[in-house]
């Protein structure tokens, strides 16, 4: 496996596990990221999953946020911008209970 990929593993199935294309909607499409973001309140790994998305640069709604609300809360809380990009989407981490992101490769990940 490449140095610049990050492997997390779940502890619990998402909730997002039943339709993972919800959660990759496009900026325009406010009626499909209120429904992802539902699905996210009450999902067991929520909070791993943002962490995840704050420390990787990932399209879509993570941990109940979208792209735009997690680059708020790096500015916020100083927490440096990622730069690289999704190789694969959530679907894939549903079969396996893995994902992979890439990083930004000068960061200490």
């Amino acid at each position: 496996m490449p140095a610049d990929l990050t492997v997390p593993v779940l502890h619990a199935p998402p909730a997002c596990a039943g339709d993972p294309e919800l959660f990759f909607p496009m900026p325009s499409q406010v009626v499909q990221i209120a429904a992802a973001k539902r699905v996210c309140e009450g999902c067991p790994v929520r909070r791993d999953c943002l962490a995840f998305a704050l420390t990787h640069a990932v399209h879509g709604i993570w941990g109940g946020t979208t792209e735009a609300e997690r680059a708020q809360i790096q500015r916020q809380h100083g927490l440096p911008r990622r730069v690289g990009w999704s190789t694969g989407h959530l679907a894939g981490a549903i079969d396996s209970d893995t994902y992979s992101t890439t990083t930004d490769p000068t960061s200490e990940d």
